[in-house]
């Protein structure tokens, strides 16, 4: 939208436009070298930019007349595209995005995206046929293809088996032949693994059940929150899923007294930690909800970590077990120098071989169907993630999406710090993106 109001100006200041992006375009890039895709990635982490490298270097071995320039873009929060808008409103956007899925559909529908569906075309149009649906859905926008999925992942609770044999809990009761046990079962045993020091700071703790992946998407989805009603075009942050999840929240904070958590964080996770200080890890921390990529975590920097794996608490006893699944994907700027190349690029990262090694070095799953049938690519632990995926849930692709993130993160906060009452902040949240989604109504999820 932004790009075609600039392109309506007439006359002189149509000029002026042209000559502004062109000289930004040669400062940011020198001139177009179609021999070169520029590859910005939002995903910094060692692992990651080692799987990253690899993919790359085998997409130049296999196509030896293109070269694939990465560069790192990390992003502030989930939804913030300054570098994106300021690229693409300058005539200097990458060839190719690795950004998270969820943004997707915002990002396309301001204007930031390139409509991949005549390449889709172009190429037989059965490309998401590959793919698996959800991902490729949460990577459209009103029906068009706005991204090809690369990674997804599933959500589960690690448990260290030592420390609960230290406090007198037997971990076979974690074993998810059982089944999923409840979040009041799950709080009950964590409080008990509690350890704190002469002046009352704690030590250990049995389970943050807000820190990780233990967030408001996570806890909203495993109590059946609804992010949208379709028929009246509304978001839905009041409804009785998350009014649940969020009274958990301000419980938890009680209980366990968020400022005394806050000050184990810093005591045994400061800002900036590396990754083998971990709480987990270390073995000041029981119990850990979050994904599978964990799993490569632990490989390098705990490989000793007496652990287990099981389904995340539910909230009733007898209740099927629950997952959620997100992911990145690669998307097209809006204004792309090199779009044959970047295409390319894209489907050979995305594809069976990209995502083969990307799942290996990362222990991420693919949303390539095939590869999650593959015995020799996802193996021990992993195979427990990947026979979630059949039962997986995800987060709605909205326009406002990262939006509605940073709204819940803000509703949260508020509640864990005791500022704000639970009705109080959904119905903040309710105020703040209404507006903003009205702009899009009607609107209906693919």
């Amino acid at each position: 939208m932004v790009v075609q109001r600039y392109m309506l100006k007439a006359g002189a200041s149509l000029l002026l436009l042209l000559l502004f992006s062109v000289a930004i375009s040669a400062c940011g890039f020198g001139q177009s070298d179609s021999h070169e895709v520029v590859f910005w990635t939002s995903v910094n982490d060692d692992i990651d930019i080692s799987a990253e490298n690899q993919i790359v270097a085998a997409f130049e071995k296999e196509n030896p007349d293109l070269h694939v320039r990465i560069v790192s873009k990390p992003s502030p929060s989930t939804g913030d595209a300054t570098a994106l808008i300021t690229s693409v409103r300058g005539g200097t956007p990458p060839d190719v995005y690795l950004v998270d899925r969820f943004t997707v559909s915002q990002y396309a529908a301001i204007g930031l995206l390139t409509d991949i569906q005549p390449f889709v075309k172009q190429d037989g149009g059965t490309l998401g046929n590959n793919y698996l649906p959800f991902a490729w859905k949460e990577a459209s926008y009103r029906g068009d293809s706005y991204g090809l999925p690369m990674d997804t992942d599933a959500r589960g609770m690690y448990y260290n088996k030592d420390l609960l044999r230290q406090a007198g809990i037997d971990p076979g009761l974690f074993d998810p032949s059982h089944g999923p046990m409840t979040v009041d079962e799950v709080m009950s045993i964590a409080r008990k693994m509690d350890k704190t020091d002469a002046k009352g700071n704690y030590t250990e703790l049995g389970l943050i059940p807000w820190s990780g992946q233990g967030f408001h998407a996570t806890w909203g989805l495993d109590f059946s929150a609804k992010f949208f009603n379709d028929k009246t075009c509304q978001v839905t942050p009041t409804e009785p899923g998350f009014e649940t999840a969020f009274r958990y929240f301000q419980q938890w904070s009680r209980e366990l007294d968020y400022n005394k958590v806050d000050t184990f964080l810093a005591t045994y996770q400061p800002p900036n930690a590396p990754p083998s200080q971990t709480p987990l890890f270390t073995g000041h921390l029981g119990m850990s909800v979050d994904g599978n990529w964990t799993l490569s975590s632990i490989q390098q920097y705990a490989p000793k970590l007496n652990y287990g794996i099981t389904y995340l608490p539910v909230l009733h006893k007898g209740d099927a077990p629950f997952t959620w699944s997100g992911g990145f994907s690669l998307v097209m700027p809006q204004g792309a120098h090199n779009t044959g190349a970047g295409w390319k690029f894209m489907k050979f990262m995305t594809g069976p071989e990209g995502q083969a090694i990307y799942t290996k070095v990362t222990s991420h799953l693919p949303t390539w169907q095939t590869l999650l049938q593959d015995d020799k690519l996802i193996q021990g632990n992993q195979r427990f993630f990947a026979g979630m995926m059949k039962f997986s849930e995800s987060r709605p692709p909205l326009p406002i999406g990262a939006q509605y993130s940073d709204a819940m993160d803000a509703a949260q906060s508020s509640i864990l710090l005791g500022t704000s009452t639970v009705d109080q902040a959904l119905q903040q949240v309710y105020q703040r993106l209404q507006p903003q989604m009205d702009q899009y109504c009607p609107f209906k999820l693919d």
